[in-house]
Protein backbone atom coordinates (compact mmCIF):
# COMPACT_ATOMS: atom_id res chain seq x y z
CA UNK A 1 0.00 0.00 0.00
CA UNK A 2 2.87 2.15 0.53
CA UNK A 3 4.40 1.60 -3.12
CA UNK A 4 1.85 3.74 -5.10
CA UNK A 5 1.86 6.79 -3.25
CA UNK A 6 6.00 6.95 -3.47
CA UNK A 7 5.51 6.42 -7.31
CA UNK A 8 3.38 9.12 -7.55
CA UNK A 9 5.54 11.50 -5.88
CA UNK A 10 8.65 10.28 -8.23
CA UNK A 11 6.23 10.82 -11.18
CA UNK A 12 5.24 14.23 -9.93
CA UNK A 13 9.55 14.88 -9.51
CA UNK A 14 9.83 13.83 -12.56
CA UNK A 15 7.59 16.00 -14.08
CA UNK A 16 8.37 19.35 -12.42
CA UNK A 17 11.82 18.76 -13.11
CA UNK A 18 10.52 18.70 -17.13
CA UNK A 19 8.93 21.57 -16.81
CA UNK A 20 11.88 23.23 -15.35
CA UNK A 21 14.23 21.92 -17.93
CA UNK A 22 11.72 23.53 -20.14
CA UNK A 23 11.81 27.07 -18.46
CA UNK A 24 15.74 26.82 -18.83
CA UNK A 25 15.46 25.82 -22.49
CA UNK A 26 13.48 28.33 -23.89
CA UNK A 27 15.56 31.38 -21.41
CA UNK A 28 18.61 30.11 -23.14
CA UNK A 29 17.20 29.95 -26.59
CA UNK A 30 15.75 33.25 -25.88
CA UNK A 31 18.79 34.71 -24.82
CA UNK A 32 21.18 33.10 -27.69
CA UNK A 33 18.92 34.07 -30.41
CA UNK A 34 17.95 37.55 -29.28
CA UNK A 35 14.34 37.56 -30.04
CA UNK A 36 10.79 35.90 -29.20
CA UNK A 37 10.97 32.07 -30.07
CA UNK A 38 8.35 30.76 -32.48
CA UNK A 39 5.58 28.47 -31.66
CA UNK A 40 7.28 25.80 -33.80
CA UNK A 41 10.70 26.00 -31.08
CA UNK A 42 8.44 26.16 -28.08
CA UNK A 43 6.91 23.05 -29.32
CA UNK A 44 9.81 21.33 -29.82
CA UNK A 45 11.52 21.58 -27.01
CA UNK A 46 7.96 20.21 -25.17
CA UNK A 47 8.09 17.52 -27.14
CA UNK A 48 12.28 16.76 -26.52
CA UNK A 49 11.13 17.03 -22.54
CA UNK A 50 8.07 14.78 -23.04
CA UNK A 51 5.90 17.44 -21.84
CA UNK A 52 2.41 17.52 -23.00
CA UNK A 53 -0.38 19.79 -24.49
CA UNK A 54 -2.31 19.67 -21.17
CA UNK A 55 0.41 20.91 -19.20
CA UNK A 56 2.00 23.37 -20.85
CA UNK A 57 -2.07 24.59 -20.74
CA UNK A 58 -1.67 24.32 -17.02
CA UNK A 59 1.63 25.70 -16.87
CA UNK A 60 0.52 29.09 -18.83
CA UNK A 61 -2.30 29.12 -16.24
CA UNK A 62 0.28 29.47 -13.26
CA UNK A 63 2.44 31.70 -15.19
CA UNK A 64 -0.12 34.06 -14.18
CA UNK A 65 0.52 33.19 -10.46
CA UNK A 66 4.40 33.96 -11.59
CA UNK A 67 3.44 37.50 -12.67
CA UNK A 68 1.18 38.80 -10.00
CA UNK A 69 4.08 37.66 -7.61
CA UNK A 70 6.64 39.26 -9.40
CA UNK A 71 4.26 42.99 -9.43
CA UNK A 72 4.77 42.54 -5.53
CA UNK A 73 8.26 41.69 -5.44
CA UNK A 74 8.93 44.92 -7.95
CA UNK A 75 6.36 47.30 -5.33
CA UNK A 76 9.05 46.25 -2.80
CA UNK A 77 12.08 46.38 -4.82
CA UNK A 78 13.35 43.36 -4.77
CA UNK A 79 14.75 43.46 -7.94
CA UNK A 80 16.08 39.69 -8.24
CA UNK A 81 13.06 37.83 -6.90
CA UNK A 82 10.35 39.57 -9.38
CA UNK A 83 13.24 38.95 -12.60
CA UNK A 84 13.22 34.98 -11.37
CA UNK A 85 9.25 35.06 -11.35
CA UNK A 86 9.20 37.02 -14.44
CA UNK A 87 11.57 34.58 -16.72
CA UNK A 88 9.62 31.42 -15.51
CA UNK A 89 6.23 33.04 -16.38
CA UNK A 90 7.60 34.58 -19.81
CA UNK A 91 8.93 31.01 -20.63
CA UNK A 92 5.29 30.09 -21.33
CA UNK A 93 3.87 33.52 -22.38
CA UNK A 94 7.03 34.28 -24.45
CA UNK A 95 4.78 37.52 -26.15
CA UNK A 96 3.07 38.55 -23.31
CA UNK A 97 4.09 42.59 -23.75
CA UNK A 98 3.06 43.69 -19.87
CA UNK A 99 5.49 40.95 -18.19
CA UNK A 100 7.53 41.77 -20.65
CA UNK A 101 7.55 45.35 -19.58
CA UNK A 102 7.45 44.60 -15.67
CA UNK A 103 11.13 42.53 -16.43
CA UNK A 104 12.51 45.46 -18.26
CA UNK A 105 11.34 47.75 -15.34
CA UNK A 106 12.55 45.47 -13.20
CA UNK A 107 16.50 45.36 -14.76
CA UNK A 108 16.36 49.12 -14.81
CA UNK A 109 15.91 49.02 -10.80
CA UNK A 110 18.76 46.42 -10.45
CA UNK A 111 20.85 48.55 -13.00
CA UNK A 112 20.27 51.77 -10.92
CA UNK A 113 21.49 49.91 -7.88
CA UNK A 114 24.10 48.62 -8.92
CA UNK A 115 25.18 49.72 -12.45
CA UNK A 116 25.83 46.39 -13.52
CA UNK A 117 26.34 46.27 -17.35
CA UNK A 118 24.28 42.90 -17.65
CA UNK A 119 21.28 44.16 -16.32
CA UNK A 120 21.38 47.02 -18.80
CA UNK A 121 22.14 44.69 -21.72
CA UNK A 122 18.88 42.13 -21.05
CA UNK A 123 16.83 45.35 -20.67
CA UNK A 124 17.69 46.63 -24.13
CA UNK A 125 17.44 43.04 -25.21
CA UNK A 126 13.83 43.29 -23.89
CA UNK A 127 12.86 46.28 -25.13
CA UNK A 128 13.90 45.00 -28.63
CA UNK A 129 12.01 42.25 -27.90
CA UNK A 130 8.85 44.14 -27.60
CA UNK A 131 9.15 46.32 -30.28
CA UNK A 132 9.98 43.04 -32.88
CA UNK A 133 6.23 41.66 -31.45
CA UNK A 134 4.16 45.68 -31.23
CA UNK A 135 6.53 47.95 -33.87
CA UNK A 136 4.61 51.37 -32.05
CA UNK A 137 4.73 50.10 -28.81
CA UNK A 138 5.06 53.53 -26.78
CA UNK A 139 6.04 51.80 -23.69
CA UNK A 140 8.86 49.98 -24.66
CA UNK A 141 9.67 53.29 -26.15
CA UNK A 142 9.62 55.22 -22.85
CA UNK A 143 11.36 52.64 -21.10
CA UNK A 144 14.27 52.84 -23.72
CA UNK A 145 14.09 56.70 -23.29
CA UNK A 146 14.39 56.11 -19.40
CA UNK A 147 16.78 53.62 -19.47
CA UNK A 148 19.19 56.15 -21.60
CA UNK A 149 18.57 59.05 -19.51
CA UNK A 150 19.42 57.52 -16.52
CA UNK A 151 23.18 55.56 -18.02
CA UNK A 152 23.57 59.87 -18.62
CA UNK A 153 23.10 60.95 -15.59
CA UNK A 154 25.15 58.51 -14.11
CA UNK A 155 27.66 58.94 -16.04
CA UNK A 156 27.87 62.38 -15.43
CA UNK A 157 28.27 62.11 -11.42
CA UNK A 158 30.72 59.57 -12.13
CA UNK A 159 33.11 61.64 -14.23
CA UNK A 160 32.13 64.53 -12.11
CA UNK A 161 33.15 63.22 -9.37
CA UNK A 162 36.27 61.46 -10.93
CA UNK A 163 37.61 65.14 -12.22
CA UNK A 164 37.11 66.39 -8.40
CA UNK A 165 39.47 62.97 -6.78
CA UNK A 166 42.01 64.28 -9.71
CA UNK A 167 42.12 68.08 -8.83
CA UNK A 168 42.26 66.72 -5.21
CA UNK A 169 44.60 64.41 -5.57
CA UNK A 170 46.61 67.17 -7.70
CA UNK A 171 46.37 69.78 -4.98
CA UNK A 172 47.76 67.43 -2.01
CA UNK A 173 50.96 66.76 -4.59
CA UNK A 174 51.44 69.67 -5.09
CA UNK A 175 51.16 71.35 -1.76
CA UNK A 176 53.47 68.29 -0.31
CA UNK A 177 55.95 68.91 -3.23
CA UNK A 178 56.23 72.76 -2.07
CA UNK A 179 56.37 71.80 1.46
CA UNK A 180 59.36 69.76 0.91
CA UNK A 181 60.92 72.37 -0.96
CA UNK A 182 60.63 75.03 1.61
CA UNK A 183 60.74 73.39 5.21
CA UNK A 184 60.97 76.86 6.51
CA UNK A 185 57.68 78.01 5.88
CA UNK A 186 55.83 75.70 7.95
CA UNK A 187 53.32 78.14 9.38
CA UNK A 188 52.88 79.58 5.82
CA UNK A 189 52.11 76.62 4.17
CA UNK A 190 49.52 75.36 6.59
CA UNK A 191 47.88 78.75 5.74
CA UNK A 192 47.93 78.26 2.12
CA UNK A 193 46.75 74.37 2.43
CA UNK A 194 43.38 75.73 4.50
CA UNK A 195 43.08 78.17 1.74
CA UNK A 196 43.19 75.50 -0.82
CA UNK A 197 41.13 73.50 1.30
CA UNK A 198 38.15 76.32 1.20
CA UNK A 199 39.03 77.05 -2.64
CA UNK A 200 38.52 73.10 -3.15
CA UNK A 201 35.08 73.37 -1.23
CA UNK A 202 34.13 75.76 -3.62
CA UNK A 203 34.99 74.62 -6.37
CA UNK A 204 33.20 71.36 -5.22
CA UNK A 205 29.70 73.01 -4.35
CA UNK A 206 29.91 74.65 -7.86
CA UNK A 207 30.30 71.54 -9.67
CA UNK A 208 27.29 69.65 -7.37
CA UNK A 209 25.48 72.92 -8.36
CA UNK A 210 26.14 72.80 -12.32
CA UNK A 211 25.45 69.34 -11.82
CA UNK A 212 21.97 69.22 -10.16
CA UNK A 213 21.33 72.18 -12.36
CA UNK A 214 22.42 70.38 -15.72
CA UNK A 215 20.46 67.71 -14.26
CA UNK A 216 17.55 69.75 -13.75
CA UNK A 217 17.15 71.49 -17.14
CA UNK A 218 17.49 67.45 -18.59
CA UNK A 219 14.55 66.42 -16.58
CA UNK A 220 12.51 70.26 -17.87
CA UNK A 221 13.69 69.52 -21.53
CA UNK A 222 11.98 65.81 -21.41
CA UNK A 223 8.92 67.03 -19.59
CA UNK A 224 8.48 69.79 -22.51
CA UNK A 225 9.08 67.47 -24.75
CA UNK A 226 6.34 65.03 -23.09
CA UNK A 227 4.18 67.64 -23.26
CA UNK A 228 4.50 68.51 -27.01
CA UNK A 229 3.77 64.94 -27.86
CA UNK A 230 0.67 65.36 -25.85
CA UNK A 231 -0.26 68.63 -27.22
CA UNK A 232 0.34 66.83 -31.12
CA UNK A 233 -1.62 63.75 -30.06
CA UNK A 234 -4.47 66.18 -28.75
CA UNK A 235 -4.34 68.12 -31.92
CA UNK A 236 -4.57 65.16 -34.38
CA UNK A 237 -7.59 63.43 -32.46
CA UNK A 238 -8.93 67.17 -32.94
CA UNK A 239 -7.95 67.42 -36.53
CA UNK A 240 -9.84 63.77 -36.84
CA UNK A 241 -12.86 64.81 -35.29
CA UNK A 242 -13.16 68.18 -37.16
CA UNK A 243 -12.67 65.98 -40.77
CA UNK A 244 -15.56 63.45 -39.33
CA UNK A 245 -17.68 66.60 -38.64
CA UNK A 246 -17.49 67.88 -41.93
CA UNK A 247 -17.75 64.57 -43.84
CA UNK A 248 -20.84 64.18 -41.70
CA UNK A 249 -21.93 67.90 -42.44
CA UNK A 250 -21.14 67.20 -46.34
CA UNK A 251 -23.17 64.40 -46.68
CA UNK A 252 -26.32 65.87 -44.83
CA UNK A 253 -25.67 68.61 -47.76
CA UNK A 254 -25.20 66.07 -50.45
CA UNK A 255 -28.97 64.32 -49.23
CA UNK A 256 -30.55 67.89 -48.91
CA UNK A 257 -29.31 68.14 -52.76
CA UNK A 258 -30.55 65.06 -53.72
CA UNK A 259 -34.13 65.64 -52.06
CA UNK A 260 -34.32 69.35 -53.41
CA UNK A 261 -33.82 67.97 -57.01
CA UNK A 262 -36.24 65.32 -56.97
CA UNK A 263 -39.10 68.14 -55.61
CA UNK A 264 -38.05 70.01 -58.93
CA UNK A 265 -37.96 67.77 -61.25
CA UNK A 266 -41.33 67.46 -62.86
CA UNK A 267 -41.42 64.28 -64.02
CA UNK A 268 -40.81 62.57 -60.57
CA UNK A 269 -44.52 63.70 -60.15
CA UNK A 270 -46.27 62.36 -63.22
CA UNK A 271 -46.85 58.52 -62.81
CA UNK A 272 -45.01 56.20 -64.99
CA UNK A 273 -47.90 55.05 -66.96
CA UNK A 274 -48.89 58.46 -68.29
CA UNK A 275 -45.20 58.98 -69.30
CA UNK A 276 -45.44 56.23 -71.59
CA UNK A 277 -48.30 57.20 -72.95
Amino acid sequence: MMVQPMEDYNFLNNRNQAIENYIQRVTELTQLKQTIPTNEELLKIASELGISDGEIAIAQKQSQAHFLRAQGYYSLNHWEDAIAELEEALAFNPSHLPMLHLLIKAYIGRWKDKHNRQDEIQARLRIKQCLEIQPDDQESLKLLAKLDQSIRNYQYRFWSLGAITVLFCGLIIGFFISDNLSLNLFNKNDQILQNLQQELNLEIDTLRKEQTLLYNESLEQLRNQQRINNDLENRIIELQNQIKNLEQKNQELLNKINQNQSSENPFNQIPESEINE
